[in-house]
């Protein structure tokens, strides 16, 4: 008998084939963080406060990462305020400043809580990113200028001089 035609370039049994063929099947999922926009701007991880508005009430909430493109936030979570787009007042760390913007929930991820709110419902603690949608020209420009400082800052040595 003589070899047997392929239809694939490659065979799924040995590892290099193993390894195309999974690649081939996650193809699309590559692709997509690849050119994520989010994933090329530049972000760093803060500690700092940030007011998310609702129903005419200012809701803290902890910042934990920021980049030019959006941010992560964790607060507690409650149902009724909930949005998929919300107004966030976003106190810069280290800066005098204060930029207002509206943001696009991307995720969610809800965490149990102890314990049940006066109403009798379940509690939960919810980390979320959230992608920028509209803010003007000015804060836009200083939260850029802000992110690139903090990364010049975090990653300069901590003396230049040359030993002399």
């Amino acid at each position: 008998m003589g070899p047997q035609p392929r239809s694939r370039f490659f065979s799924p049994t040995d590892s290099v084939g193993a390894f195309f063929a999974a690649l081939a099947a996650h193809r699309y999922h590559l692709l997509v963080n690849l050119l994520d926009a989010r994933r090329r701007a530049p972000r760093i991880f803060v500690d700092g406060l940030c007011g998310v508005a609702s129903h005419d009430d200012l809701h803290p909430a902890a910042m934990t990462n920021l980049s030019t493109l959006g941010l992560q936030l964790e607060r507690p979570f409650d149902p009724r305020t909930a949005r998929p787009v919300v107004q966030l007042e976003i106190e810069l760390p280290e800066v005098d400043e204060i930029l207002w913007a509206s943001a696009a929930v991307t995720h969610a991820h809800l965490t149990p809580l102890p314990g049940r709110t006066p109403d009798d419902q379940p509690r939960f603690h919810c980390r979320a990113g959230l992608r920028i949608l509209d803010v003007s020209r000015r804060e836009r420009r200083l939260l850029l200028d802000y992110v690139v400082d903090q990364l010049r800052r975090r990653t300069r040595p901590a003396d230049r001089r040359r030993p002399a």
